[in-house]
């Protein structure tokens, strides 16, 4: 008996966990795939946006009907964190003598090698990985590294997905944009009667934006909250953030809601809109938390020393995907790579984008911009420590 074991969060679980899961049925002969909505996931450490019920119950309603995949509550029964090895084992013993497979994505082939007791792993499953639309993945050269370490290969899913993501997915549900494309009726059903990834004051924010704002807004939201998990920020932190950063930006200074702000002198047009956002991020919409305000007040201007959250509203809001200027591929790059010197490059580029156009240099950029040279030249990388 052919049996494939497809964990994940399932945060929530969406169409292209289901189609691998049919490609892992067809492709791999597999008469089941167990889906495995994990506890508490080693990488992600409680980070979840849904509960564990709710998972499990998103994943129920959307595999009802495939013939040949089961949802198991397993992990979620056991509670506490997740190890794959442990899983593998308990699966090993159920069902002796059969072949079990072990699906992942491309990403998670790349860490593979970290997880717990991956021997272990590999003793009682194959591994078998999927590609997914974007990811840049040589397979041929991960297999060399895999047959390095482990003295044996790994299978590949004639299959590749969509670039969709259950971050993605919960971006757009906290905008209230179609998820149909990507989710089952039923999920969404579910969704919706839970309020599930709802984000405070992200559609009070939006109705103040105009349609090609609120695009620009949801994108920086995508970008920013894609690397949320990276730099262990809370997401629903950044989704907020995000959301409100340009929410004053068509908003004049006479509007009700800025009643009782002072801009500060000698703020340029295209820098003022960062303090008002702020004012009204704190005055009308209630925001207290400090890090998510300063991420707003200085997003488009930046400063020395910045926070993790503030850099990422700062160079998502720079390098979202709508933007187009030369050498941005090369600065997105460096976001993958380090906040720090993604900084000291992008403030580099708006100085002399600025002072080519004859524009007012605001002091403040000026002074972010020689923080993170300097920061730059002593090699300074950003750190899970970082402000």
């Amino acid at each position: 008996m052919k049996i494939a074991i497809f964990g994940g969060s399932f945060d929530p679980v969406h169409a292209e966990h289901s189609n691998i899961v049919r490609a892992a049925l067809e492709k791999l002969g597999a008469d089941k795939v167990i889906v495995m909505p994990a506890y508490i996931p080693p990488h992600k450490q409680g980070k979840h946006m849904a509960t564990p019920e709710d998972r499990l119950q998103m994943a129920r309603l959307a595999f009802a009907g495939m013939r040949g995949c089961e949802v198991s509550a397993y992990e979620i029964n056991a509670g506490g964190t997740s190890y794959t090895c442990r899983t593998v084992e308990h699966f090993a013993e159920q069902y002796p003598g059969s072949q079990l497979y072990f699906l992942v994505g491309a990403d998670m082939l790349r860490d593979f090698y970290y997880w717990r007791e991956p021997d272990s792993i590999l003793a009682r499953a194959e591994l078998v990985a999927a590609g997914r639309e974007g990811e840049k993945v040589n397979f041929k050269a991960e297999q060399i590294r895999f047959l390095a370490r482990f003295r044996k290969t790994f299978k590949t899913l004639e299959y590749v997905g969509r670039d969709v993501s259950s971050t993605k997915v919960r971006v757009l549900c906290a905008f209230g944009e179609d998820v149909r494309p990507y989710l089952s009726g039923e999920v969404i059903d579910y969704i919706e009667s839970k309020a599930l990834y709802r984000v405070e004051h992200v559609k009070a924010a939006l109705a103040y934006l105009k349609p090609a704002r609120r695009k620009h807004t949801l994108r920086v939201a995508l970008m920013a909250a894609g690397a949320a998990e990276r730099f262990k920020l809370p997401e629903q932190s950044v989704i907020q953030a995000a959301a409100l950063h340009d929410a004053a930006k068509n908003l004049d200074l006479s509007a009700p809601e800025l009643a009782g702000f002072v801009p500060e002198a000698g703020v340029p047009a295209p820098v003022l809109h960062q303090y008002s956002g702020a004012y009204l991020a704190e005055h009308t919409f209630g925001v207290t938390d400090e890090d998510i305000l300063n991420a707003i007040r200085y997003h488009t201007s930046g400063r020395p020393n910045m926070s993790t959250l503030e850099k990422l509203i700062f160079l998502s809001d720079m390098l979202e995907a709508g933007r187009d200027f030369p050498h941005i591929e090369k600065l997105r790059a460096w976001f993958e790579k380090d906040l720090n010197e993604c900084m000291y490059r992008c403030l580099r580029h708006q100085l002399r984008y600025l002072k080519k156009q004859g524009g007012p240099v605001y002091p403040l950029t000026a002074r972010a911009f020689e923080f993170y040279a300097e920061l730059s030249k002593k090699g300074g990388k950003t750190t899970k420590g970082d402000r």
